[in-house]
């Protein structure tokens, strides 16, 4: 069962490009400017509120989004963009798919983050040395938590962004048609 979930996640990861795409998503760039600038907020207290709030709200919203693109266009327009470019290579649907998909990923992954934090907001009477540790601990947590709700509102304009693509290629492979679509 474990072994489907890591083929899975392995199959989406690669479609999306792996480590070296997130590296060069400018949506991941804003989101480091922002947690930049947005430093008071997270390093402070309750910053994962926000998420909780934000988050379930456009998980639907990237639900309704992946439903729609996998709707979108007939099959003869599918079945084209279901065409790896190269031998071994990913289709233009599953990398499309899988931008969908690494929007939800990181919203998921945002929302964890948050009620993980907000479910260890307790007092606990640690020794004066570990209350550093817990301190610093928090901090850089709340750094990733809250870069990662960043990073999931940024990735907002890619779903849209990833949707006008394909009515673009739609439109295109519309007039390259000819009229009967035979």
């Amino acid at each position: 069962m474990y072994s489907g979930i890591r083929s899975i996640f392995r199959r989406y990861w690669a479609a999306y490009g792996g480590l070296s795409a997130l590296i060069r998503s400018p949506y991941l760039h804003i989101a480091l400017v922002l947690l930049a600038i947005t430093t008071h907020f997270w390093s402070t207290e309750n910053w994962w509120e926000q998420p909780i709030a934000v988050l379930p709200n456009l998980l639907g919203f990237s639900l309704g989004g992946l439903a729609m693109f996998l709707s979108f266009g007939d099959e003869r327009f599918r079945s084209v963009l279901a065409q790896p470019e190269a031998e071994g290579g990913v289709s233009a649907y599953l990398s499309l798919c899988s931008s969908f998909v690494h929007f939800i990923v990181l919203q998921v992954s945002a929302l964890a983050f948050a009620l993980i934090a907000r479910s260890l907001d307790f007092a606990f009477p640690w020794s004066k040395e570990f209350r550093e540790v817990v301190v610093v601990g928090t901090r850089i947590y709340g750094a990733i938590g809250y870069l990662l709700f960043l990073y999931s509102v940024t990735a907002m304009l890619a779903a849209p962004m990833t949707v006008f693509r394909v009515c673009s290629w739609y439109e295109a492979h519309q007039q390259s048609s000819p009229p009967g679509g035979k």
